[in-house]
């Protein structure tokens, strides 16, 4: 396997509780993003409903270590490789990328470093629930997130159910995409409607949504090269039954609009819970508006409310 950087670690400032894995996008990496990521500044969610005698702070701008003091924050690095987009010149990426207006070409040319990725990240993400494991209630407390090809590399690596064979989905809580697309999506799409059992791999049971979410399972497994679905797990397909934030510029015309909304259909055809958000005027990147709806979705995970969260 290919070796990656050491990921970019900011630990908690108080006992570690919760985890937040980032998966950075196409030629960046894990402390550059962390940069951007650690040290935008926003209007804290839901401030106007808070205490002022007890919250005072919490009405200014924050970041998300200063709301989040338990999260340990951590940004993995894709290994260099070469990259079809930018001319072939070796970046950091989970996979390659062969033109950015048309995410369906070089499809073929993604699958090895998808792989590799995928079995990497799911060490890391191994490694990370079994640091909470001196918590009596750490289940659902590492949630992974991702921004445009992040985004795309950490939903394949929920839809191959890698995570579940693993045996450790129980400490995952849920999935947050910002400007992403599903890679594969029409191949993915023809597995999910596929009218007929019996193929290599395939899951089926009682439920529609099941058996879609077994052919879904199937089809990534052996698109990535691991084994088939085993009964003694695939039985039970429960990591799709996480909840999903996905937000997306109006604007963006890297990842399109459009991409991610079928990326949304896609997940609700699985039954997914899926939260989706549009943002106007906003190209490929974040906004103080996208930034806050992710620091919501990340207290009610974790705490049920925002003002737990502070407490």
């Amino acid at each position: 396997m290919a070796t990656h950087p050491e990921p970019y670690v900011k630990f908690p400032t108080a006992r570690h509780k919760t985890t937040l894995i980032v998966l950075h996008g196409t030629s960046q990496t894990g402390p550059g993003f962390a940069q951007s990521f650690l040290t935008t500044r926003f209007s804290p969610p839901c401030a106007s409903l808070i205490d002022p005698s007890v919250t005072q702070a919490a009405r200014e701008e924050v970041t998300f270590p200063d709301l989040f003091p338990n999260c340990k924050f951590v940004f993995p690095t894709g290994t260099p490789k070469k990259t079809t987009v930018f001319d072939g010149r070796e970046t950091n990426a989970w996979f390659d990328i062969t033109d950015f207006g048309d995410r369906t070409k070089g499809e073929m040319e993604m699958i090895e470093g998808m792989r590799e990725s995928s079995l990497h990240l799911a060490d890391l993400i191994r490694s990370e629930i079994g640091l909470l494991d001196g918590d009596k209630k750490r289940e659902a407390k590492l949630i992974l997130a991702g921004f445009s090809q992040g985004a795309a590399m950490g939903l394949m690596l929920l839809l191959s159910g890698e995570l579940h064979r693993r045996g450790f989905v129980h400490g995952l809580g849920g999935f947050i995409g910002l400007s992403g697309w599903l890679p594969f999506r029409r191949q993915i799409k023809e597995a999910i409607s596929r009218k007929h059992a019996g193929q290599p791999g395939e899951v089926s049971t009682g439920s529609d949504t099941t058996t879609k979410r077994g052919r879904t399972m199937a089809y990534v497994r052996e698109l990535l090269g691991f084994e088939s679905v085993d009964d003694l797990w695939s039985h039970d397909l429960n990591p799709l039954d996480l909840p999903v934030f996905l937000g997306h510029g109006e604007l963006d015309v890297k990842v399109r609009l459009q991409w991610g909304l079928q990326m949304k259909d896609t997940l609700e055809e699985l039954g997914v819970n899926v939260d989706f958000k549009s943002y106007a005027s906003l190209e490929h990147w974040w906004s103080d508006e996208e930034v806050k709806d992710v620091a919501d979705y990340l207290s009610s995970e974790w705490y049920g409310t925002f003002e737990e969260a502070l407490g």
